[in-house]
């Protein structure tokens, strides 16, 4: 567990450190899963080596949105005045999401 929990946080801080210096604006958490996905499609890392730490933190994923909830609380104001034009974009960022997830599902299911 704490082998995977190691690998894990290898991957983190490496994206954490390109995004730092290449200067990128994209999250180094971000960065981090792409690296780990390369990695473990590569070969490089076996699934098993992350799996332990990677299925523990899947089952309290939870928890980590309570900061980003808590943190909305400063943009109370911000959400009374614009409720309609985010709720318009969230409606209609869920659709396009699921029209295209839709395509390319079908798409893959042809190929396959």
């Amino acid at each position: 567990m704490l082998k995977s929990l190691f690998y894990i946080f290898l991957f983190l801080f490496s994206g954490e450190a390109v995004r730092y210096f290449f200067d990128l604006p994209v999250p180094g958490n971000v960065i981090a899963m792409m690296l780990i996905f390369f990695a473990l499609k590569a070969g490089v890392l076996k699934l098993e080596a992350v799996k332990p730490a990677s299925d523990k933190l899947i089952k309290y994923m939870v928890l980590f949105f309570v900061p980003y909830g808590v943190g909305l609380m400063d943009f109370v104001d911000v959400i009374k005045a614009n409720w309609l034009s985010l709720t318009i974009a969230a409606v209609a960022s869920t659709i396009i999401t699921l029209y295209v997830t839709a395509i390319v599902e079908q798409k893959l299911e042809k190929d396959g």
